[in-house]
């Protein structure tokens, strides 16, 4: 292999890592944004009891509903494919807290393909200084 075939290689593998560091940049905003989210509901959840009269609903991404609640016990959860099923208040936060913590847990091992992509990127770069200071 010569020399420049060797760099348009190293060069390409740049170009495919700068790729899938923009993928998992936008994951990573995707993932703190869910996990946002779900804390918002988790705080409301926690504190619907105390709810009187009129109150803003999260409804997600940052978005409120203005609404009664009337029924202080039981909520209806997304269960996943479209489907929803009623559960009790505690249920709901116990299975929007594992949600969470699944999101943690993505948002932790994004991070970390992250810095390991950032690494490789850093080392080809390395290599392509040394190459064109000779």
């Amino acid at each position: 292999m010569t020399q420049d075939s060797k760099v348009d290689q190293i060069v390409y593998s740049m170009e495919v890592i700068r790729q899938q560091l923009d993928e998992i940049e936008g994951q990573i905003q995707s993932l703190a944004l869910v996990i946002q989210d779900l804390a918002v509901t988790i705080d409301f959840l926690k504190n619907i009891s105390k709810v009187e009269g009129n109150s803003l609903i999260p409804i997600g991404r940052g978005l409120y509903v203005e609404a009664e609640v009337k029924n202080k016990d039981r909520v209806v959860v997304s269960i996943g494919s479209g489907a929803y099923k009623k559960s009790s208040v505690e249920d709901a936060i116990g299975i929007l807290e594992e949600r969470r913590s699944d999101a943690a847990k993505a948002l932790e091992n994004s991070r970390k393909t992250e810095s390991d992509l950032q690494q490789r990127y850093s080392q080809l770069e390395e290599y392509l200084n040394r190459v064109y200071k000779k």
